[in-house]
């Protein structure tokens, strides 16, 4: 799994395939009900120069080729302007469970650390048989 980091919290920087990628479950519990995933295709429009053409951006390594390693970096990287940065498609991160029943849950997230505190929440709350669709809960 994942390890998380505190500096990098957008969904980019998890981005290895432009399919669904479990980032984190729960490690202490031997059947985690609730899961992190990161979702989305990225694609970004990138140049340093306005003198270059622009390279597309796909994954975390491509990311780290331009030199951007952090969520500040990402940040002041995407304040240049569309003359150096250009958001496509962005990734993003869901919370998930593996009951069945669960399959509409899937709650956003933009940050891991929030994603993952959602999940926990719903552990405490729910465990692994709760329902989360029954009215008063």
């Amino acid at each position: 799994m994942t390890e998380t980091k505190q500096y990098e919290q957008d969904a980019c920087f998890y981005t290895w395939s432009n399919d669904y990628e479990i980032v984190w479950q729960d490690s202490t519990l031997p059947d985690p009900r609730f899961y992190v995933a990161r979702n989305g295709e990225m694609r970004i429009n990138i140049r340093k120069s306005t003198d270059d053409e622009y390279s597309v951006v796909r994954y975390t390594d491509d990311l780290r080729d331009f030199g951007i390693n952090t969520d500040a970096e990402l940040q002041a990287f995407a304040d240049k302007g569309e003359d150096y940065f250009v958001w496509d498609n962005n990734p993003w991160f869901e919370v998930c469970s593996r009951k069945d029943g669960d399959q509409d849950l899937n709650e956003v997230f933009h940050e891991l650390d929030e994603a993952i505190a959602q999940a926990e929440i719903l552990w405490k709350h729910y465990g692994a048989d709760g329902d989360l669709w029954k009215d008063g809960e």
